[in-house]
């Protein structure tokens, strides 16, 4: 009875939040309402490194090629068509007469190279700014500017501007995916006109100028955006909805409560509780507008190397083979995932599963006696770094719970908001640290490579030269079969030495009201906002709502 009034009082609470906010909402009501959970982190494209900032960015900011969010094949953005040599290592893109930005000027080639430029600039401080490095010279460059930036020589990297819709891009060597990287974050355009005047404020409105299909009108900080279409945009046409409004939930419960009421459209976050009585509704049939899905994503744990006892990897590997997988899934993320002992997950055409870290509580164990900490003996307290919301404190909690009992460690959980979690990741500020990486295209290296010594996303202060060569093998290999035997051994290396631990494959459950066209669930978890638009919004299209449990 207690849990009942409980939850009928935080439901309450948050219906009173929810008609408050809309009471607040300033302009015309919009099109589309939805929340993707926390505030993002920024909207500079050169410093994302989060899937929520990256959703965002494509819907304020288009590249010279998007993915199509059916088949993730990349298509004309920007640029409506490419040349590619006869070697594979230079192509040219052609770029709409009709690109624009959100205040009518044109989208020039220019405004490209001066992008990545600024991205390979070390004092951008990019932790994606190796997404550049197949660009010829990319990385030298950026390594000869964090030597001295004065001797650096921007014109040794291919990025040739040919005129105001002409770029050439010449590669070190053939690269499968570089069209698919020219559709990422990390190589979308900025206007530097903007940024120079503007400074660090330039993200914000009335400042922030942006080329996609729609731009930002109004930001109330970790409240609300408010997104109006570029009527400007080259295929402003075919966008069918005028006002988007972002809602900005720090726990999932609440997101799912505020769709329940009626205050959102579309929520890609949904409470762990709440998963498997959706799920199972939806699968009655009492519910349409479940959408659930495996995604090209894995949920791992970050060991920091550089901290003992976890130098030892020994220890790491103790760690690891000491986690219970299935329990955690049944009892904590509740979502179908699929368990993780490898960090690749399945959906890589051709790539083999890689045999990884398996349960072992034996020789979790011995391996842990061997390092001289039999029983948890001169380890000391162990602490986990979770960001709060979204389901992760129950995940911490069960592999605290199993490292006690099985290992005989004293764990704790530390819990802090999204940034300061980005900011002590960032600077090894920790000891053992949840993680998520979703593939950015689809292929291998995207979860490989961010591991190499230095990577802006590895975070974990491991360094293996041996890792790091087989990486660069993988990048210069231009025969398919020889390049998955490459990327292979890496993952082998990267499993053995332990600076992570898998756990889990990613699902994605979405709520999406009835009538709402154009949401295509897909493995890289991207949504099309500029193909968004409502059919029927009607009482016989709204689905017979289930009771559902919220944390």
């Amino acid at each position: 009875m207690r849990r009942l009034l409980t939850l009928l009082a935080v439901a309450a609470a948050v219906v009173v939040a929810v008609a408050v906010l809309a009471h607040r909402t300033r302009g015309p009501p919009a099109d589309l309402v939805w929340t993707s959970g926390p505030e993002v982190a920024t909207l500079d494209p050169a410093k994302m490194t989060a899937l929520n900032d990256h959703r965002v960015a494509a819907a304020l900011f288009e590249g010279l090629t998007v993915l199509d969010p059916v088949d993730l094949k990349p298509r004309p953005g920007v640029a409506y068509r490419w040349d590619i040599s006869d070697d594979r290592k230079a192509y040219t893109f052609h770029l709409r007469p009709d690109a624009r930005w959100s205040d009518g000027r044109p989208v020039t080639a220019a405004d490209f190279a001066w992008s990545w430029q600024r991205v390979l600039d070390p004092k951008t401080a990019a932790d994606y700014a190796y997404m550049l490095y197949p660009i010829r010279g990319a990385k030298a460059y950026f390594e000869a500017a964090v030597k001295d930036p004065a001797k650096a020589d921007f014109s040794t990297v291919g990025i040739r501007v040919q005129g105001p819709r002409q770029l050439t891009v010449e590669l070190e060597e053939p690269t499968a995916y570089f069209l698919d990287l020219a559709a990422f974050g990390t190589y979308l355009p900025v206007r530097r006109s903007v940024l120079e005047r503007c400074g660090d404020r330039w993200t914000f409105p009335p400042n922030i100028i942006s080329n996609g299909a729609y731009h930002l009108v109004d930001w109330e900080f970790r409240s609300r955006m408010r997104w109006q279409k570029n009527p400007y945009y080259w295929n402003a046409a075919n966008v069918a909805l005028e006002r988007i409004e972002v809602r900005v939930f720090e726990h999932a419960g609440t997101a799912l409560l505020a769709y329940e009421t009626g205050a959102v459209d579309l929520t890609t976050v949904v409470p762990s509780l709440a998963r498997q009585p959706l799920l199972a509704a939806r699968d009655a049939g009492k519910r349409t507008d479940v959408f659930h899905g495996e995604d090209l994503g894995t949920y791992f744990y970050r060991f920091n190397c550089t901290r003992k006892p976890l130098t030892d990897v020994r220890v790491r590997r103790a760690l690891a083979l000491a986690i219970s997988r299935g329990p955690i899934i049944e009892r904590a993320t509740r979502g179908g995932e699929r368990p993780a002992t490898a960090l690749v997950p399945p959906g890589m055409a051709g790539y083999p599963a890689v045999p990884g870290l398996p349960e072992d509580v034996q020789e979790a164990r011995r391996l842990l006696a061997e390092a001289g900490h039999a029983g948890g003996k001169g380890i000391g307290e162990l602490s986990i770094l979770v960001n709060r919301g979204l389901g992760h404190v129950p995940v911490a909690e069960m592999i605290q719970q199993q490292w006690s009992e099985r290992l005989g460690l004293d764990v704790r959980i530390e819990q802090v908001e999204w940034k300061v979690f980005l900011d002590m990741t960032q600077k090894l500020d920790y000891q053992i640290a949840r993680a998520g990486w979703y593939g950015d295209y689809v292929d291998p290296n995207t979860f490989l490579d961010m591991f190499v010594t230095g990577g802006g996303n590895n975070e974990t202060g491991w360094s293996n030269a041996q890792y790091d060569a087989l990486i660069e093998e993988a990048a210069r290999e231009t025969d398919p079969t020889k390049r998955t035997a490459v990327l292979t051994r890496a993952e082998r290396l990267l499993l053995r030495e332990v600076p992570i631990v898998p756990i889990y494959v990613y699902t994605t459950t979405m709520l999406v009201r009835p009538g709402l066209q154009g949401v295509t669930p897909n493995l890289l978890n991207r949504i099309d906002f500029g193909r968004l638009r409502w059919g029927r919004r009607d009482a016989e299209a709204e689905p017979r709502q289930v009771p559902v449990r919220t944390p």
